[in-house]
C-alpha cells in the first residue's frame, strides 16, 4: 500500500507529513516561520517508509528541528533507532494534523525543543504541551539556561541531581569567574529572582576554568575564551593540538570555553590550525597585518616575525583583534609555535544571540565639537571604536579620549573602511569619521560597498554639515539659490570631466562651490579653474573663499572672481562663485533669492 508523504524546509526546520490535510498545516506552519520563503519536496509511493529513515537519519546528524505533523506514534518509531543523549539529540516536535496541540517530544532544552513549540503553538493558535517538570512547574531550567547562552554543561549527571534539589528547595545561588565580570562586562541574568549570583557556597558555577569544571559542583563553561596561535608554516595538526592542550591545561582554561582561534591572514590556508580549531569547535580566524598592526596595547615584538608576517606579534595581537580588551595569557613559545589568550567582551550572556556590530558613518563637520550635529556626538559617544583619516581622528579625539583609534593616512580609504568593517564583525560599534558629511565626497558610498560582505554588520549614516553649509555661513549667504558642488580633485575624477562640469554650471548661471581647489600636489588647480569660469562669467563675479573652517586659523574673504584666480588655497578652502544676482554686501557674500523687495 502506498503512503503519502511530504517533506518541506525552511533553513534548519524540517517538516514531514503524511496527510494533504497535514501538508496544508506544514506550508503554514512554515509560512508563518519564514514569512513565506520555504521550499516543498514531495514525495509518495511504497518506499515512504525508508524514505522517512533516510529523512530522519539525515537530520539527526546535522542536527535541525524536526516536526512531524501526524500522530506522535509515527515520530516515536521514526526517531527511536536514533536516539543518543540530550546533548546531542535534535529538537523533534509533533503537531497532531488538526493544529490543536505542539508537543516537543525530544531535546526540549538543550536542543531548544520547548522553545520552537511555544513559538509555533504561538503562531498558529495551538496549546503547547510541555511534560518536562522544571518546565511544568515553572522552574529555572539549567540546561535551557546553557543553550540559550551557549554555556557547555561539566556533567549532565551533575546538572540532573542540580535540577532535582531545585525542585525540592525552591531556591540556588551561583558564582560568576571574577574575570568575566571584571573583564568582560557579561551581563548574565538567569531571569528567576530565586536562582542569584552570590560570593558564598555556590549550587553552580559560570566559569571557563578547567579546575570548576572538574570540581563535585556543576559548572557551566561560556564559550569565551579567544586564543591567538602563530606556528611555523606545515606545522603537523598533532604538534599543535598537543600544544595548544598543554597550555590550556597549564593556564587553567577549559578547552570547551574556546571560541576562537586566531592567526594572521597568512596562515588561513595552515592545516594544523584549521584542524586544531575543528578539534575544538571553535571558529578560525586570520586578520590582516594591517588589522594587526592597528591594534592598541602593549605586545611582545619580533623584527623576524614582522619580516614575514608584516606583523611584529601574531599571537597577542589576533587575540587582541578578536575582541579582547584584555590579555590573560601573554605570548609562550616552544618550538616554532606561539600561544596567546584573553577573554572575549562581545557576547551578552541573558541574550539569545551574539550583539551585531555596526559601522557609523559620521559626519563630523568641520571638526569642532560646537559645529557638530546632537546626532554624531551621540554616535561618537555611544560607539567603542573610531576610525577615521589620521587628522580626522586627532580632532575628535580630545572630546573622546577613551575610545579605541583606527586610523590610516591620505589615500587609504578603502583600507580604512576594511578595517572598519572587519572590527564591527567582532561586534563592535565602530564610528567611521569623515569631515563635513559622510554622504558628500565622504566615506558613505565605500561602506555600503563593503556592507554586502558583512552580514553580521549593521551600516547608518549620521549626516554632518558639509563644508558648502559652515563656510557659506561664514560668507554671509551665497546659497539661496540653486548651485551645486564640484571639487577639483582630478585622483579619482578625470580632469576633463571636471572641466566640462564647470562649464555647465557656469552656462547654468548656478552658484558653484569648488571642495579641494588645491593642496601641496595639485598647484595651479584652481586658477585653471578660474580661467574656465571666465569663459562664461565676467571678471567682477562675486566670489569667496572660507579656509579652516572651524578650526584654528578660520579665515574667510569676498572677492571677485579676477581677484580669485591669484588668490592661496589648499585642501581646506571651500571656493564659492556667485551666479548673476550674486552681491558683496558690507563684505558679505549675499545671492539674491528673487524677492519682490529684491528686484
Amino acid at each position: 500500500m502506498k503512503r503519502f508523504m511530504e517533506k518541506a524546509e525552511y533553513k534548519n526546520y524540517k517538516v514531514i507529513s503524511f496527510t494533504s490535510k497535514g501538508k496544508e498545516l506544514a506550508d503554514k506552519v512554515l509560512s508563518l516561520i519564514s514569512g513565506g520563503d520555504f521550499e516543498r519536496v514531495s514525495g509518495e509511493g511504497s518506499g515512504s517508509e525508508l524514505n522517512l529513515d533516510s529523512f530522519v537519519k539525515d537530520n539527526f546528524q546535522k542536527g535541525n528541528i524536526l516536526i512531524f505533523i501526524g500522530a506522535a506514534g509515527i515520530a516515536v518509531r521514526a526517531i527511536a533507532p536514533y536516539i543518543e543523549d540530550k546533548t546531542k539529540d535534535p529538537a523533534v516536535i509533533v503537531i497532531d494534523e488538526a493544529g490543536m496541540n505542539v508537543i516537543p517530544l525530544l531535546s526540549g532544552h538543550i536542543g531548544g525543543g520547548v522553545r520552537e513549540a511555544k513559538r509555533i503553538a504561538e503562531l498558529i493558535g495551538a496549546n503547547c504541551v510541555v511534560t518536562t517538570a522544571s518546565d511544568v512547574s515553572g522552574e529555572f531550567a539549567v540546561d535551557v539556561f546553557a543553550s540559550d547562552n551557549g554555556f557547555a554543561i561539566s556533567d549532565m549527571k551533575k546538572a540532573k541531581e542540580f535540577t532535582a534539589r531545585l525542585l525540592e528547595e525552591k531556591k540556588a545561588n551561583y558564582e560568576v569567574d571574577d574575570e568575566i565580570r571584571g573583564l568582560a562586562d557579561f551581563d548574565i541574568d538567569t531571569g528567576y529572582s530565586n536562582v542569584v549570583r552570590s560570593t558564598g557556597d555556590a549550587d553552580f558555577t559560570i566559569s571557563f576554568h578547567k579546575d570548576k569544571s572538574e570540581s563535585g559542583v556543576l559548572n557551566l563553561i561560556p564559550k569565551c575564551i579567544a586564543i591567538g596561535v602563530g606556528c611555523k608554516k606545515g606545522t603537523p595538526f598533532e604538534k599543535l593540538s598537543a600544544f595548544i592542550d598543554e597550555k590550556l591545561s597549564e593556564h587553567n582554561i577549559d578547552k570547551r570555553a574556546v571560541s576562537v582561534i586566531a592567526s594572521a591572514d597568512i596562515k588561513k590556508d595552515e592545516e594544523g590550525l584549521v584542524l586544531a580549531a575543528k578539534e575544538l569547535g571553535a571558529e578560525f580566524k586570520t586578520f590582516s597585518s594591517e588589522v594587526l598592526m592597528a591594534q592598541e596595547g602593549e605586545f611582545s615584538s619580533s623584527e623576524f616575525v614582522k619580516s614575514i608576517t608584516g606583523c611584529d606579534n601574531v599571537c597577542e595581537r589576533a587575540v587582541s583583534a578578536c575582541g579582547c580588551r584584555k590579555i590573560i595569557v601573554s605570548k609562550e613559545s616552544f618550538d616554532g609555535m606561539t600561544f596567546a589568550a584573553g577573554v572575549l567582551e562581545k557576547k551578552v550572556f541573558g541574550g539569545s544571540e551574539n550583539k551585531r556590530g555596526k559601522v557609523s558613518v559620521v559626519g563630523i563637520g568641520s571638526g569642532n565639537y560646537e559645529n557638530m550635529t546632537v546626532k554624531a556626538v551621540e554616535t561618537l559617544k555611544a560607539c567603542d571604536v573610531i576610525a577615521g583619516y589620521t587628522v580626522y581622528c586627532d580632532l575628535v579625539r580630545p572630546f573622546f579620549p577613551d575610545k579605541e583609534y583606527i586610523s590610516t593616512p591620505m589615500m587609504g580609504e578603502e583600507k580604512r573602511v576594511k578595517l572598519a568593517y572587519e572590527k564591527a564583525a567582532e561586534g563592535k560599534k565602530v564610528a567611521l569619521v569623515c569631515s563635513g558629511d559622510a554622504g558628500v565626497y565622504g566615506m558613505a558610498g565605500l561602506c555600503y560597498e563593503e556592507a554586502v560582505n558583512c552580514d553580521g554588520v549593521d551600516t547608518e549614516v549620521v549626516p554632518g554639515v558639509t563644508a558648502a553649509i559652515s563656510g557659506a555661513a561664514l560668507l554671509g549667504a551665497p546659497l539661496i539659490h540653486d548651485f551645486c558642488l564640484i571639487s577639483m580633485s582630478d585622483r579619482l575624477t578625470p580632469m576633463e570631466l571636471i572641466e566640462k562640469r564647470l562649464r555647465a554650471a557656469a552656462s547654468a548661471d548656478m552658484g558653484i562651490v569648488i571642495y579641494n581647489p588645491e593642496s601641496k600636489g595639485r598647484k595651479g588647480y584652481l586658477a585653471h579653474a578660474c580661467e574656465i569660469l571666465s569663459e562664461f562669467l565676467p571678471d567682477d563675479r562675486v566670489c569667496g573663499i572660507a579656509g579652516n573652517i572651524g578650526r584654528d586659523g578660520e579665515y574667510c574673504k569676498v572677492m571677485t572672481l579676477a581677484e580669485l584666480k591669484c588668490a592661496e588655497a589648499d585642501m581646506f578652502s571651500t571656493v564659492f562663485i556667485g551666479n548673476s544676482s550674486t552681491k558683496n554686501i558690507t563684505e558679505h557674500m549675499v545671492t539674491l533669492r528673487g524677492y519682490r523687495s529684491e528686484r
